[in-house]
């Protein structure tokens, strides 16, 4: 439905550009008005726009109220919001009523959701038909072959979408030859990662590869590099050798304090073990609700420990 956006008048219309323009409490009082006016789409719209603001409980009846009244295009982004407030069962229910209805971006959510589920073998069924039509990246069947063992057509589903010009994807295959302990190759294609704009998580991973050769001056080297370019997996990493070498490290806290800021949200955790190794209690507790609240199990138990340490 977006390209039908810059087309439309009247509320929905005026809703939808002052969403592009990201003026939400205008946009959500106008597509309303739509909503009540009976005019075509806007259920979906106003789904989508509560999807947007992380408001999918809200969406929910919504997008049903839309699917009920007949605009299936609702399906997807019920699924979405379900998906969202935990109701697999439903959502996986609403994307197969989409792909019966030929709608080629239900067969890649549907995807996403069986491999959270670990169903990979019916994630990879969809997937390769989503991704011969454009719909899904050649990375994400790729990591799910890899996942099931398939490490020759993985390897050529990296390369294809790396040939595609998915930096992402080069990343991702340098993982892979890590692990599959082809060292001079996964570093060779991780310095070309990190040399495109969308590379940049190679930092981590080539640091890595340089540590297993023993070769740690060169992996500091790189990680610093990273977290020059504000890369979070790298200013995680390079605090994590930092407070290794010294655990009253200044520049470890501010790199996992950074490193949060631009969105690890284990670097929460890690900072917190820091601060509870220098008995900096009150400041642990503070960094591990902030990751237990982002949802890190490491964290939520560290946290555990911290309270009943402190009970006595």
């Amino acid at each position: 439905m977006g390209d039908e956006q810059q087309q439309r008048s009247g509320a929905l219309g005026e809703g939808l550009r002052a969403q592009a323009a990201q003026r939400y409490d205008e946009a959500e009082r106008l597509i309303r008005a739509a909503v009540q006016d009976g005019e075509p789409d806007a259920g979906y719209y106003l789904g989508e726009l509560l999807i947007e603001l992380d408001r999918a409980a809200e969406a929910v009846p919504v997008l049903r109220e839309a699917v009920e009244t007949g605009d299936m295009d609702a399906l997807i982004p019920l699924g979405n919001a379900l998906w969202d407030q935990g109701d697999v069962a439903g959502a996986e229910a609403n994307y197969r009523a989409a792909a019966d209805r030929g709608e080629l971006a239900a067969g890649h959510n549907l995807g996403l959701l069986l491999y959270d589920l670990g169903r990979l073998e019916e994630a990879i069924a969809l997937w390769r038909t989503t991704v011969a039509i454009g719909e899904t990246e050649h990375r994400l069947l790729a990591n799910a072959l890899a996942d099931v063992g398939d490490v020759e057509e993985a390897e050529g589903l990296f390369r294809s979408g790396a040939d595609a010009g998915d930096a992402e994807a080069l990343v991702d295959l340098g993982a892979l030859l890590q692990d599959e302990g082809r060292m001079i190759e996964a570093e060779a294609v991780l310095r070309e990662a990190i040399a495109l704009p969308g590379g940049i998580e190679g930092y981590a991973f080539l640091a890595s590869v340089l540590r297993l050769e023993d070769r740690v001056e060169e992996a500091e080297a790189i990680l610093r590099e990273g977290a020059e370019r504000g890369v979070a997996t790298a200013e995680t990493q390079l605090a994590n050798h930092l407070s290794d070498l010294d655990p009253q490290s200044v520049e470890a806290e501010a790199l996992y304090r950074r490193a949060a800021e631009h969105g690890d949200d284990e670097a929460y955790n890690n900072l917190g073990v820091l601060l509870w190794d220098q008995g900096r209690v009150d400041d642990a507790e503070l960094a591990f609700r902030a990751g237990a609240e982002l949802g890190d199990d490491l964290a939520v138990a560290n946290l555990a420990g911290l309270l009943e340490e402190r009970q006595g």
